[in-house]
């Protein structure tokens, strides 16, 4: 299931999202026929996330990483992007390295961002420290707001220099940690309208837990709850799974939107478990 995304955001860092559904520790409707097809696979039989690049058009670079159920990837994730010089934004992978619970910058694309790269490329956080060893510490997806100024985000100096205004970090953790995604996302060239993390609480509906929305039209309060019945984060428990959508009584569940507003064309939701059981719900809007 993709969604292609440049008619839903002006200026928008990614051009290309895509949630593959995995049986049998194979990739469901994929034949390797394209690029981000093969990275999908490539991701599924090495079991961690990954970030590459490309030299043919449209596409320039794109990261995947799966989602696991227990032990059990249930889903591939993959975003893409055809960013020029004047799109900044940032994908990394960042996993552990050494005999200390530390993690170490394994792959990423920085566009023309090349003093951000190499600030990144020789840093080293502690589990715990900074946003992807914050990841590790909590597996679940943490957001930061005004990297330049966050006290969280170490990286702050480098991210203020290439335009880079919000972050959300993604786990890869299946029993046992693997990796942190970061996105890393501009005012200029925005990776989405909103990111959300949505708590599953004991009762089976969910609480927004945390937000940061480029669109001040689509937010909603941190504290909202939604059912376990309808809305978004019910879609990815449903599903079993990461997954997109364009189904306009998703979208709209439990959001009210002006009469000029532009509403959520498109979504893309991925559940995190504990074993069996569903924790969290990480939305990006588009």
């Amino acid at each position: 299931m993709c969604l292609v995304l440049p008619s839903r955001i002006s200026n928008a860092f990614l051009c290309d999202v895509r949630a593959y559904d995995v049986n049998d520790n194979r990739c469901v409707n994929n034949e390797g026929e394209s690029a981000l097809d093969r990275l999908a696979i490539e991701c599924l039989e090495s079991g961690t996330a990954c970030v590459s690049t490309f030299h043919e058009a449209p596409v320039k670079a794109a990261v995947a990483f799966p989602i696991f159920r227990s032990e059990i990837i249930v889903s591939i994730v993959v975003l893409a992007t055809k960013a020029d010089d004047q799109s900044p934004g940032v994908f990394e992978v960042w996993s552990p390295v050494g005999i200390h619970e530390e993690v170490a910058l394994t792959s990423g694309f920085y566009g023309n961002l090349t003093r951000f790269q190499n600030v990144s490329s020789f840093v080293r956080f502690e589990k715990g420290s900074g946003l992807p060893g914050q990841v590790w510490n909590s597996l679940r997806a943490i957001i930061h707001e005004d990297l330049a100024s966050h006290s969280g985000f170490l990286r702050a100096a480098g991210a203020s220099a290439g335009s880079l205004q919000t972050a959300i970090g993604i786990p890869v953790a299946g029993e046992n940690y693997v990796a942190s995604v970061l996105l890393l996302s501009s005012e200029v060239s925005p990776m989405a309208r909103g990111f959300e993390v949505w708590r599953a609480d004991a009762d089976g509906g969910y609480t927004l837990e945390s937000a940061s929305y480029a669109d001040p039209t689509i937010e909603l309060a941190i504290g909202t709850a939604m059912p376990a019945t309808s809305g978004i984060p019910a879609l990815a428990c449903e599903h079993g799974g990461a997954t997109v959508s364009e189904n306009p009584t998703i979208l709209r569940s439990g959001r009210l939107f002006d009469e000029d507003a532009t509403p959520i064309q498109g979504c893309l939701a991925i559940p995190f478990y504990e074993s069996d059981a569903i924790t969290s719900v990480t939305v990006l809007l588009f």
